[in-house]
């Protein structure tokens, strides 16, 4: 996760938060928050350190106390971890990352009480377990439609780890709104991210949305040796990123080719499970009705998904992005 002053930043939309008064409400029931860190913990650089920060910066505001626990990422090891935080007494527990799926389930069975959230995965229709993920579709759209604009040759592409439906499709949506003749490539891939990335600037690509998850060093130092070698007259190649699912070590060499970057607001996720625990409330919006999952899709409103500028040839189009993120909010 980048974690630098950004040279430039623009917030689509903004929300405020009013601190409440928690101590009243906690102090017959004190709330103790549990996490199940995915694979890794603190200092990945991703999610876990994106919940962390979102926790001691609800600190600040709010009364309540945290403790983490680190998995070694196998399923009975998953299971003994979060036994450990029910015995606590911990409310509420919140798991990172669709790997806890399955293990969660099936103890959300055994105690029908306990409630559980879960980041980034809304497989599992129970009522007992809030699935918090952010909407890719709304993600998809504000990188199509930077993307686009600030394309010279007309071409860009999507580079993720596997097909994600939303992504692609908000991604195709708001690169043609903005400009009719863009041409797109849309690739997953797990592996050989340098190779792929040598292949989309061969075939013109100036502008690539990396929607991979963990380090993006790989794709950077292809596009940084292309553009320090490339002919004059050839357009220079920039990426837009994703915030926390990513990180990119930043140095002077890679950064004037980094374009923007989508930030998930984690840390209003964060806020909002606290507060909402400390009110004894759940956060069972229906995410999807027919199958019966319940909890809460984060998107622009309430500016949960934000659009970070660290090119000034991307600010030139702040007004016109500004116009396409009210679309996409719609999405």
């Amino acid at each position: 996760m980048i974690r630098k002053a950004l040279l430039l930043s623009i917030a689509i939309t903004a929300s405020v938060m009013v601190p409440i008064n928690s101590s009243a409400a906690t102090a017959a029931n004190p709330v103790n928050f549990c996490v199940a860190y995915d694979l890794g913990g603190p200092g990945d650089r991703s999610y876990n350190d994106a919940v962390l920060a979102g926790l001691v910066k609800a600190k600040k505001t709010l009364t309540f106390s945290f403790e983490g626990f680190i998995t070694d990422g196998s399923e009975v090891d998953r299971e003994k971890r979060l036994r450990a935080m029910i015995a606590k007494g911990c409310s509420p527990i919140l798991a990172i990352g669709s790997a806890y799926a399955k293990v969660i389930t099936n103890l959300a069975r055994e105690f029908p009480t306990q409630q559980f959230s879960i980041l980034n995965d809304a497989s599992i229709a129970d009522l007992s377990i809030a699935s918090l993920i952010f909407n890719d579709k709304q993600v998809g759209y504000l990188a199509g439609s930077a993307a686009a604009r600030v394309s010279k040759t007309g071409k860009v592409a999507l580079i993720s780890n596997s097909t994600n439906l939303d992504l692609e499709t908000g991604f195709t949506l708001g690169a043609n709104a903005a400009k009719k003749k863009v041409k797109l490539t849309l690739k997953s891939a797990a592996t050989g991210l340098a190779e792929l990335t040598k292949t989309l600037i061969a075939e013109g690509n100036d502008v690539i949305f990396v929607a991979v998850a963990g380090s993006v060093n790989e794709i950077f130092t292809t596009v940084v040796k292309y553009n320090e070698t490339k002919k004059k007259n050839a357009a220079e190649v920039g990426v837009i990123t994703i915030e926390p699912d990513q990180y990119l070590t930043v140095t002077s060499a890679n950064k004037k080719y980094l374009l923007g970057a989508i930030s998930k607001r984690v840390d209003n996720v964060i806020l909002d499970l606290v507060t909402s625990t400390i009110k004894d409330q759940q956060i069972i919006d229906i995410l999807d009705p027919v199958q019966g999952i319940y909890g809460r899709s984060y998107g622009i409103t309430g500016g949960n998904i934000e659009l970070l500028i660290w090119a000034p040839k991307l600010l030139t189009f702040k007004a016109s992005i500004a116009v396409a993120s009210r679309t996409a909010a719609k999405l």
